[in-house]
């Protein structure tokens, strides 16, 4: 799902990139932070959200996690929360997008730093606790959206 919603991302924005008529380097930035921001981010932490609440031990099973802790839920409302902050980046920009961006980073690399742990103690190489999609999803996006958006900042001062 990771990386079918960053393809998707990739899409959206190549398509809207076609269709302006005017285009300036901060209108470009803006425009792949706040598809990544919405889709990649709001989408798909809704859907792991989802996901965790109420289909708990076949996401636990994928991650190669035993099923049945209470944390599944709290992770899915977590998730939740982040997918919904995300996707209010289509209404505000700027500092709310910077916001935005750091509190989903800061969970996500701490998720990936928990799937490296996972497999550096137990040899979990379950694929939705290392592989591309939650390298993708929990290490490169939050460091490209950041980078990303340091860019824009830049741009409109």
């Amino acid at each position: 799902m990771n990386l079918f919603l960053f393809g998707l991302t990739c899409l959206a924005f190549i398509v809207h990139l076609l269709l302006m008529k005017q285009r300036t380097a901060k209108k470009i930035v803006e425009i792949i932070v706040l598809y990544l921001l919405a889709i990649t981010v709001g989408f798909g932490a809704i859907i792991a959200g989802l996901f965790h609440i109420f289909n708990g031990p076949a996401t636990a099973a994928l991650i190669g996690w035993p099923a049945g802790s209470p944390f599944q839920y709290e992770v899915g409302v977590a998730d939740l929360a982040f997918g919904m902050v995300a996707l209010l980046g289509l209404f505000f920009r700027g500092n709310y997008w910077l916001a935005a961006i750091l509190a989903n980073g800061i969970f996500l690399i701490g998720c990936m730093i928990g799937h490296v742990r996972s497999l550096a103690e137990s040899g979990n190489t379950a694929a939705y606790n290392i592989g591309p999609n939650i390298i993708i999803s929990d290490l490169v996006v939050p460091l490209v959206l950041l980078g990303l958006y340091l860019v824009y900042a830049k741009m409109r001062d």
